[in-house]
């Protein structure tokens, strides 16, 4: 799925999740767009996994959507462009440097060159100074995800912040609109950091590359309309150190144009003293123009590639939010016509949940995975049985994988571990296309703790050990107090939104 694609694709999305009486996007729009779009791509409906035909019906439904919604609501079309990165700080920086690169020509008067001064060696300094950072920020970084300088992170909050403006600006009017951007801005935000950075990070290179060439163009046109004079002076740099630095710094540029620039007697006349100094400076220009080309503009302009060819490999193979699987699934088999027969098997450890409990797990897997999906609740594996996980699952037949544990438990490597590790890999060696759901029941726990003048706070601490605990295996894993869980209502939704974010397949651990 291409970026734009799934912008609009997690845009319709958050609208859908938190605009439950369809005054945003009716209902029977979004019914008479899901059933085109089955139409579309009718493959989709026999998927058990975010396939490419799965996928190409949540593009096709959500484009649908999006042409009708921002006909009533034009601001989605610029958050929409917003989280991609297109703003017009990108297009003001890039003017603002060839504009500061112009006014750098003029910084040693209206008709003197200072071929030791600021405006070329300030500028191939912080350059190499530039290369280098990123060098070693490149060799540090290697095999994780970028990580961006200020510009990056001021670009980033940039876009945050015009987004903001814009949903502040909405929410006089239409609110339930407001509330699913906030959260598609926050979603897309994580999800697309490493995007950004690249953006930022090209737009930086393209403006350094502007600013040489800048400094090139107000030489030249100053030096066709003006006769300049190229010289030095400096407190500390005599004839000989003048040479040699000259040498250094105009060598390269003087051997691939052929113009010298002259012996050390030269270098010493074009010293500025009270007497006199300088000379001609139609051949230092030349000089100057090959020189920023090859240490600023040459360099620039490739990284400029090399990023540009990085962001488009991020953007063809940005990952895809678990959540949308649920999602799709539960679109798919509202319209009616969901695969028969599908079926999840729900297995228990160290737990025998109560009949309130199975319900309500029911009920959250019906709006998580679609109601024509049939259930089947095995014998539970007791403390202590994790050996007999793989021979249970030989004998397993299903289409989702569904594990229950308590939170009540503490979460325990030799056992716990064991089980979820006798899991996964089973599933990464027989069934990487049948998804994973661990569900974590809070109720036995809640009510063992309720009462408690801290019962919020272990609460959270007990959440915070297992799903750091459930993380350690490279899984997810979704808290819901089953008995509370009820159809429609808060809680059964809720829910139903981290179910659907902790989904976990085998080809995850590609």
């Amino acid at each position: 799925m291409q970026s734009r694609e799934l912008r609009t694709v997690m845009l319709i999305h958050s609208i859908e999740e938190t605009d439950r009486a369809g005054e945003v996007i009716p209902l029977a729009d979004r019914a008479d767009a899901s059933r085109a779009a089955l139409r579309d791509s009718p493959a989709g409906q026999a998927a058990a996994a975010l396939s490419p035909q799965l996928q190409a019906f949540l593009v096709n439904r959500s484009q649908r959507l999006f042409e009708r919604l921002r006909l009533r609501s034009p601001v989605v079309s610029h958050v929409l462009a917003l989280s991609g990165g297109l703003t017009w700080l990108g297009r003001f920086v890039l003017v603002a440097a060839v504009l500061v690169g112009v006014s750098l020509s003029a910084l040693d008067g209206s008709r003197r060159i200072n071929i030791l001064a600021f405006p070329l060696i300030g500028l191939i300094v912080w350059n190499l100074f530039v290369y280098v950072a990123l060098l070693v920020t490149w060799i540090r970084a290697r095999g994780r995800a970028p990580t961006g300088f200020w510009s990056a992170h001021f670009y980033e909050r940039w876009i945050a912040g015009r987004i903001e403006s814009l949903m502040r600006h909405s929410t006089r009017y239409n609110v339930p609109l407001t509330t699913g951007l906030r959260r598609f801005s926050s979603q897309w935000g994580s999800l697309a950091q490493p995007l950004l950075f690249l953006r930022a990070k090209r737009l930086m290179h393209f403006a350094a590359a502007l600013l040489a060439i800048g400094l090139i163009v107000g030489l030249y046109i100053r030096g066709i309309a003006l006769r300049y004079e190229a010289g030095w002076e400096s407190t500390f740099l005599g004839p000989r150190s003048a040479y040699a630095l000259i040498a250094l710094l105009y060598g390269p540029a003087s051997v691939l144009s052929g113009i010298s620039f002259g012996t050390p007697a030269d270098i010493s006349e074009l010293r500025w003293t009270a007497a006199g100094g300088g000379g001609d400076a139609a051949n230092w220009i030349h000089l100057i123009a090959i020189t920023a080309g090859l240490y600023i503009v040459l360099p620039r302009l490739i990284a400029v590639v090399a990023t540009s060819f990085g962001l488009w490999r991020a953007a063809r193979k940005i990952p895809l939010p678990p959540s949308l699987l649920g999602y799709a699934r539960a679109l798919v088999m509202g319209v009616g016509n969901g695969t028969a027969g599908e079926t999840a098997s729900v297995v228990s450890y160290a737990y025998e949940p109560k009949s309130p409990s199975i319900a309500g797990l029911e009920s959250l897997l019906a709006a998580t995975l679609g109601a024509n999906l049939k259930i089947q609740v095995r014998e539970p594996v007791k403390y202590g049985e994790e050996e007999t996980v793989t021979t249970r699952l030989a004998e397993i037949t299903a289409t989702w994988h569904v594990i229950l544990m308590t939170l009540a438990s503490t979460p325990e490597v030799e056992n716990h571990g064991a089980f979820l590790t006798a899991w996964r890999d089973w599933l990464a060696k027989n069934a990487t296309t049948a998804p994973l759901l661990i569900v974590i029941d809070e109720g036995p726990y809640a009510a063992r703790m309720r009462g408690d003048v801290v019962f919020e706070q272990r609460m959270q601490e007990r959440r915070k050990l297992w799903r750091g605990f459930v993380a350690g295996y490279g899984l997810r894993a979704v808290f819901a107090d089953l008995i509370q869980i009820k159809p429609g209502a808060a809680s059964e939704i809720n829910a139903r939104d981290e179910a659907r974010s902790a989904l976990w397949t085998a080809s995850e651990l590609a």
